[in-house]
C-alpha cells in the first residue's frame, strides 16, 4: 500500500478528506471537508477536531467518546477519512445509526454541519 497523495491544496504532513453520507432516503447528499490543522480550518468546529484528532494521535476510533443519551432513532449515516496524520496513512470509514451517536464517536471531527 502506498501513502495516500496530499489532495489538492493539502501540504504534506497532517491533513484529513473528510465525507458525511447520510443513509438511503435521507435528505441531502454526501457533504465533505479538507480538514487542516495547522492552523486549523475545514469546517467550524475544526480547532476543536483537532485538537481532539491530536490527543488521538490521529486515529479517530481513539478519539473519547462522549456520554451521550441518543434516540433509537434509526437515521444511518456513513462517514470516511482519508488522508494522513503525521506522514502515516489514515481511512477511516464507520456506519452509524444516527448523527447523535456519530458524534458521541467521533466529536467534533465530523461536525460539518454546524
Amino acid at each position: 500500500m502506498t501513502d495516500p497523495a496530499p489532495a489538492a491544496g493539502a501540504p504534506g504532513g497532517s491533513w484529513l478528506e473528510l465525507t458525511v453520507t447520510p443513509g438511503a432516503g435521507r435528505s441531502g447528499g454526501p457533504r465533505g471537508a479538507l480538514l487542516l490543522c495547522d492552523p486549523p480550518q475545514g469546517h467550524s468546529r475544526a480547532a476543536e477536531a483537532c485538537a481532539q484528532l491530536t490527543a488521538a494521535h490521529g486515529d479517530v476510533r481513539a478519539v473519547p467518546r462522549r456520554d451521550a443519551v441518543c434516540p433509537l432513532l434509526y437515521a444511518p449515516v456513513a462517514v470516511r477519512a482519508h488522508g494522513q496524520w503525521d506522514g502515516r496513512p489514515v481511512d477511516y470509514r464507520e456506519t452509524f445509526a444516527n448523527r447523535c451517536e456519530l458524534e458521541a464517536a467521533t466529536g467534533a471531527v465530523f461536525a460539518l454541519d454546524d
